[in-house]
């Protein structure tokens, strides 16, 4: 089932598989890692999750009937989030049991990952909505509506080299407009890997307008079989 992931205030991404009720954490990260020192007040997580409790009904009936609320309480959840850390935000998409998910992001950066896991740890254990901990593997193929266009992770190219210390070295070609689609990459990267992995894993990227003949090019949704190969590949 295809996906369409529109590139707004915030991403809106059509699909989920998480069950009922639970906190998504990335599995990929280890216990070390996940309590690394998150510099982050309890106080200002559990206002966060205060303020989540109380717009939380009118979140679920704004993305149902496409009414008015959905802006303003974002804006007020994101703005809240943003008290603990200035690179936080929060994601907001439907899953196929017509459950919403909330994701909380660090927007790729590897040092605010611990925060993001204590502050999903501690949502409220009742509550409508289900809590992800940082992006996660979304449903392929992806599509992404950008200036008129849609980009297709079917159809968009890659050619990679690992390195020594399992890095990736990743061109990703568009015909067009390549210096413009880091973003875009950067989306269909989360969704293909997840958050953790991209920054994990991908050391080196460069968008490209034309294919350099000595590379081999793959489809981009090929990119999340080279990833978990190379994690489970215990030579390299």
């Amino acid at each position: 089932m295809k996906k369409l992931l529109f590139l707004f205030f915030l991403l809106l991404v059509i699909s989920c598989e998480n069950k009922k009720d639970e906190i998504n954490v990335r599995s990929g990260i280890t216990n070390t890692e996940a309590a690394g020192s998150a510099e982050i007040k309890n106080e200002d997580v559990n206002n966060f999750w205060k303020l989540y409790s109380k717009s939380e009904k009118n979140l679920l009936s704004s993305f149902n009937e496409g009414d008015k609320y959905q802006n303003k309480d974002i804006a007020a959840l994101n703005e809240e989030l943003k008290k603990i850390d200035e690179s936080l935000e929060i994601e907001i998409k439907p899953n196929t049991k017509e459950k919403r998910v909330l994701t909380i992001t660090a927007n790729g950066i590897p040092e605010l990952f611990p925060a993001v896991i204590k502050i999903a740890k501690m949502a409220p254990k009742d509550r409508v909505w289900n809590i992800e901990a940082l992006r996660q593997r979304a449903e392929l193929p992806i599509q992404i509506e950008y200036k008129d266009s849609i980009l297709d992770s079917n159809y968009t190219e890659f050619a990679y080299e690992v390195r020594y210390n399992k890095k990736i070295d990743l061109k990703v070609y568009y015909p067009n407009n390549a210096e413009d689609n880091l973003v875009i990459t950067y989306i269909f990267l989360d969704g293909i890997i997840g958050e953790y992995d991209t920054a994990k894993y991908i050391s080196g990227l460069e968008l490209i307008n034309s294919k350099d003949s000595n590379n081999k090019y793959y489809s981009l949704n090929d990119l999340r079989k080279v990833v978990d190969e190379l994690k489970n590949d215990p030579k390299k």
